[in-house]
Parts: structure tokens; sequence; C-alpha cells
């Protein structure tokens, strides 16, 4: 009996193995690439063909836990660099369909046209490149021949096209941050992607003085921010999300900025906006928000200034232009006090719709503190407006909660909550009574 026990015991051993063992490897790449890197590597044990599992996957992320976690280390020379990345992609076999690449602080560039132009080879659909080095990385223009590339993301990058450049005829994402292209590129890259859906240029270098012409009709996210010579965008009737930003205020003249605010206020998809930086002064002083956003309900006023009256009476100016929205965020990274040419403000206006609104503070001015009093007294159905101030003194932190005691709220229902500064979980509660629309609780 108890060798039949054995026996059997063994057979099921046996079985559960082979289960493993015959997973088709499909399969077992699905699961791979599901796991961390670390115990993807320790799951080689279970089963002879799990072994080199890692040769075939068509997923290789060299990440930065793949250095610390993984090699339980930090990479700094670039030789040695080069010798990890070069020996895992040159034993690769089979298809790799997507990589990403994290170069760390090096003593010198790494040469990555090499990698480049084994991916372009061997049917790259999605490629990522964060360079942390002191200088951008030159792309090599092996990238450009990539005919399968649907998704591309580079950071801190030199990257042109070749003259004989056909395009990239299914990408769909496209994201470039810190960026050193030229206008032909640019123009390029836009012309050839006729399936692109999201297009992000941040902080990028080589389009100062140029018009940047957005014409893409399948476009659903857009984000726009630096400095440009001016801003075409055409009708773009799948657009859901797009976000604008100029981080340094420049000349405003005619035609700066286009039919812009028409095309987006034409935009019966798009739900949710979002201006940055002195993009609403901007916008504002070159006459280009002539049109009132009735269809948006999600708006995002971000990294503002409030450094002048102008600052602040864009942002105000720019609030107006949607009277519908539902969803408010709002965040400050400068502000000057102007007490004087602002006390007395007075809002003839209403928020019919305003639910929710978030705002970001930095010193709790008499600047900051207006755009609150603004929005308490302008929004009706308010239910709930929280004011994070993360750099604000105890003391002056009292007295501003002193002063939103004493702003007059159009709606009964509304809870202003301000977050402690050190304890994210407690909050501080600063609420009407149901009962009355002018007066506050004392509560805090």
């Amino acid at each position: 009996m108890d060798h039949t026990r054995i026996k059997i015991k063994r057979s099921n051993n046996d079985t559960e193995a082979d289960i493993i063992s015959d997973l088709p490897r499909d399969v077992i790449h699905e699961i791979w690439e599901r796991l961390p890197l670390r115990d993807a590597a320790r799951m080689c044990i279970l089963s002879h063909k799990w072994q080199d599992i890692w040769t075939s996957t068509p997923h290789l992320t060299f990440d930065v836990h793949f250095f610390t976690s993984v090699l339980k280390e930090e990479v700094h020379e670039a030789l040695k660099f080069c010798s990890i990345v070069s020996k895992i992609l040159f034993q690769h076999e089979g298809p790799i369909h997507k990589f990403s690449l994290f170069v760390p602080s090096l003593n010198a560039c790494p040469d990555v046209d090499q990698w480049i132009s084994h991916l372009s080879r061997n049917g790259l659909r999605d490629f990522s490149l964060w360079n942390a080095c002191m200088a951008p990385l030159k792309l090599s223009s092996r990238l450009f021949s990539c005919g399968d590339l649907e998704k591309l993301k580079l950071h801190f990058c030199i990257f042109r096209s070749p003259l004989n450049f056909e395009g990239f005829p299914k990408l769909t994402s496209l994201e470039l941050d810190r960026v050193v292209l030229r206008y032909k590129t640019f123009k390029d890259l836009i012309g050839s992607c006729p399936v692109l859906q999201k297009l992000v240029l941040t902080n990028f270098t080589g389009l100062e003085h140029m018009n940047i012409v957005i014409d893409i009709p399948k476009l659903r996210y857009l984000t726009i921010d630096w400095v440009f010579g001016s801003l075409d965008v055409k009708f773009c009737e799948n657009l859901v999300s797009a976000s604008f930003g100029i981080q340094k205020l420049v000349g405003v003249h005619k035609g700066f900025l286009g039919d812009l605010a028409k095309v987006l206020a034409n935009s019966s998809k798009l739900e949710r906006l979002c201006f940055r930086g002195h993009f609403c002064r901007v916008l504002i002083n070159a006459g280009s928000i002539r049109n009132t956003f009735d269809k948006l309900k999600y708006l995002e006023l971000l990294s503002l200034h409030f450094d002048s009256l102008d600052d602040f009476s864009s942002v105000i100016s720019c609030i107006q232009s949607f009277p519908n929205i539902e969803t408010l965020k709002i965040t400050v990274i400068s502000s000057t006090n102007l007490a004087g040419g602002l006390v007395d403000s007075k809002f003839d206006f209403t928020l019919h719709h305003l639910r929710c609104a978030k705002v970001g503070i930095l010193n709790a001015f008499t600047t900051e503190l207006k755009l609150i009093e603004f929005l308490l007294a302008c929004s009706p159905v308010l239910e709930r407006l929280s004011v994070h101030t993360p750099l604000l003194k105890k003391t002056s932190r009292s007295r501003m909660l002193m002063q939103l005691n004493r702003f007059r709220r159009a709606s009964r229902m509304v809870e202003v909550i301000c977050p402690e500064n050190t304890l994210p979980k407690r909050s501080v509660h600063v609420a009407i009574s149901p009962s009355t629309s002018d007066s506050s609780s004392d509560s805090a």
C-alpha cells in the first residue's frame, strides 16, 4: 500500500512537471513579462524550457530596477554598461517587439547605434529611451527604418530624420521630451504618421522660432509645452485630451495661436483641457480665446504664475470661458502679494456646474486667496474644494484658515478641505452650515 502511494505521488509530481514544461512558449512569455524581473529570472529553475526564456522573450527592459535589483549595483562606467546591454541583446533569439532602455549618468555617453541597428532588423514595435547623461544622445538614423514601430518615447536625445525617411506608417504614440530636433524632422514625423493618436512634445530645442502646425486627423491626445514661434492646430475631431504650456513669456503677435480656441471649442469629443505656465496670459493677450467652451467638463490650469495683476486677471478670464466645467484643478508655482489691486475686486459671474475644485498654492498671498474666494463666491453647486499648501508654515496656515472662513460661499453644501502638510492622511475641514450661505463654521 505504501509503495502504491509513493508511486502515485511520484506520478502526480511528474504530471505537474510536465504541465509546466509543456506550456506553449507564447504563454510562458506572457507569464514572464508580468513578473518582476528578479522573480522572472528565478522562474528559470521550474523547467528546462524556462532556462533560456530570456533569450527569446519579445520584450526587453533595461530600466533602473534592472541594474539595481537584478544586478544589485548601479552602473556608472560606460564600458561596463555597454557590455551588459550588448551581451544580453546580441544573444537574444527571435523578434524584439518592445525595448526599453535607461541610460544612467555615465563617465561617457554610450554608443547606442549598434543596438538600434540590431533592433531595426528584429520587428521593433515599441522603443523607449531615457537618457540621464550630462549630454544628449545622438540617435542612429537606423531608427527611422523601423517600419513596424507603433510607440516611440525619447528623453534627452538628438533626433534627426534622414533624407530618405518615408515615415512610420504604424506609429500611434510619439513622446519627445528634451529632444533636439530640426523643423524638417518635426514636419517629416507629423506628415508621415497617418494613424498617430498621441503626441507629446515637451522641453524641446530647435522649434523656438518656428510655426508648429498640428494637422493629424486621428489624434486623440495632444501635449505641447515649452517655447515656440507660433502654434496652428488644425481641426481634430477625435481629440479627447489636450494640454498646452508656455514656460517663458514671449512676444504676442496676431495669429500667434491661430484658431486654437475655435478648434478646441468645436471638438465634440474633448473631455480634458490643460493650460500650463504662462499660456493663459498669452492666450488672453493674443485675443485668441474669443469662443466659449460650452461642452468641456474638466479643466486644469497648472504651474501658474501670479506675479502681476495681468497674470491673475488672465486666469479669471480663462475660467470664465468655461461656464459648464464640473471639475477644476489649479496649481500655482510662483506668486507675489498683490494686495493693493485686488482688495476691491468683484466677481459678477457664475459657474453653474462646478462641483469639485482642487487648488494648490505656495504662500497664501492675497492673490492666491482671491482665486479661492472667486471659486467659492461663483459656484452655487460646489460640493468640495480642497486647498493644498505643501510649503506653508504653521502660522501662515492658521491665518489662511481664518480667511477662508470669512469668504462668502454661494453653495450651502460646499466643504473646504485643507490637508495637513506633515500628515497627508489627516485633514482640516472648513465647511459652512447647510442652513446659511454667508456664514461659516469655526471648526479647524
